[in-house]
Formats: structure tokens, C-alpha cells, sequence
């Protein structure tokens, strides 16, 4: 395997962190084609084992690295999205979890007339909407997409 694909791999999410865990014999080979650091190629080799060649799930699942639970939500996602589906998705918060748009909007509002602490009350006051002032900073501070 090359440093590049496995950099590479590090940058897009599909690198697997847990390659030690994967014991199925496809992985032990010689060949450089099948690399247990490739997340994706070993979802996707596990899957396959199960359907085509009719293994176990929660052997095969496991030499693979892979809880029987997982298993079936990888499927989940490969029944879905086909291979797409097997690319690792960014965790973490998508946006922000405490001031909707609306409140955003309210917020800048009262920008020019208010102090951030009044902005931090009346947010509370009229929209029910609980945040401290630094997290009002950060989100008047990101700038509208166009």
C-alpha cells in the first residue's frame, strides 16, 4: 500500500483506524489490491461475503471488524445509496443546535440598537430561546451565504 492512498484516504474519512481488527483471508493476502486500511473496500468486501458466497453474518461481520449490529447498518446504507452509502459521513453537528435562522434573523435586527446582553434577553424573552452571549457572538459573526 502506498503513504499516499492511505494520506489520501486520512483526508476523505476512508481511512479504517481499526485495519488490525480485520482477519478475514481476503485482507491476508500478498496482494496489494485488497488493503484493510480502505474502509470502504472492506464494508463493501463484507457485504459481499455474506450475499455471494453466503457466509454468516456474525462470523463474517466480526472478521471484518465489524459488529453484527453494524453490519446491518451498513447494508442499511448500502441498500440505499449503493456503494456511495459505504463513504464514512462527517459526525458531529450539521449546523447550528441552539439558534434557528429566525433567531439569527431576529438577532441581527437588533444589532445596531442593542447590546449583545439585551439581544441575549430579549431572545429569551419573545422567543423563548436560551444561548449565552458568546454563542450569539459566533453566530452573528458567520457570514449569510449569498
Amino acid at each position: 500500500m502506498t503513504i499516499a492512498k492511505h494520506e489520501e484516504m486520512r483526508k476523505n474519512g476512508s481511512y479504517n483506524h481499526r485495519a488490525s481488527t480485520v482477519t478475514a483471508e481476503i485482507f491476508k493476502g500478498s496482494s496489494p489490491f485488497f488493503d484493510a486500511h480502505d474502509l470502504v473496500q472492506v464494508k463493501y468486501e463484507m457485504l459481499r461475503a455474506v450475499d455471494k458466497e453466503r457466509q454468516e453474518v456474525s462470523s463474517t461481520s466480526a472478521a471484518f471488524g465489524f459488529s453484527r449490529v453494524s453490519f446491518y447498518q451498513i447494508k442499511k446504507e448500502y441498500d440505499e445509496s449503493g456503494v456511495a452509502g459505504l463513504i464514512p459521513k462527517k459526525r458531529g453537528p450539521k449546523g447550528s443546535r441552539k439558534l434557528s435562522g429566525g433567531d439569527v434573523e431576529f438577532a441581527r435586527g437588533l444589532v445596531d440598537t442593542h447590546t449583545k446582553m439585551q439581544i441575549v434577553s430579549r431572545l429569551m424573552e419573545e422567543r423563548g430561546v436560551e444561548v449565552s452571549k458568546r454563542t450569539l457572538e459566533r453566530q452573528l459573526s458567520v457570514k449569510k451565504n449569498p
